[in-house]
């Protein structure tokens, strides 16, 4: 099992990691959120206001998080293998941030439909178009959604060398 390195990097962008539990920015409620953005403890218990991590266990929290919950499901998408580095990265981050169990479900279907088909990979203009369907028009966290929308698509579509 290979974590995508660009989709970790990404994550730690957007999440930013704050080492005392919160309560989710769109709800002001439930989930609570810790770390790089972490709603579960290692043991799948939720976290509760007032807990704290250090900086060591947030990082290590969400690699195993990240290995263990986020990328088994991904990697059964069928075009996953077929995926270059970067476009596993922007899959990664998509799938921690929207849950990694999107593929083929309900309000899914274009993001679903650029993973199988291949032939629009690299077709900047559908690729953007896609990730920034899925940015939660008209609420407070819309503006932060498109940025990392935006920045999954450009991952997507940045060549490996």
């Amino acid at each position: 099992m290979t974590l995508p390195k660009p989709g970790l990097k990404l994550i730690k962008q957007f999440e930013g990691c704050i080492l005392h539990a919160y309560p989710d920015p769109l709800t002001n409620a439930k989930p609570i959120t810790i770390g790089w953005g972490s709603t579960k403890r290692l043991n799948g218990s939720d976290w509760n206001l007032g807990d704290k991590i250090t900086q060591e266990e947030a990082d290590q929290l969400l690699i195993i998080q990240l290995e263990n919950h986020y990328l088994p499901p991904l990697q059964k998408i069928p075009s996953w293998e077929d995926l270059t580095q970067n476009q596993q990265g922007a899959i990664l981050s998509f799938g921690y941030n929207l849950g990694a169990n999107f593929y083929n479900r309900q309000g899914f279907g274009s993001i679903s439909g650029l993973l199988k088909n291949p032939d629009r990979w690299y077709d900047h203009k559908y690729v953007t178009e896609t990730f920034c369907l899925y940015r939660n028009p008209g609420t407070a966290v819309e503006a932060g959604l498109r940025r990392r929308r935006m920045a999954e698509a450009n991952l997507w579509l940045t060549p490996v060398v």
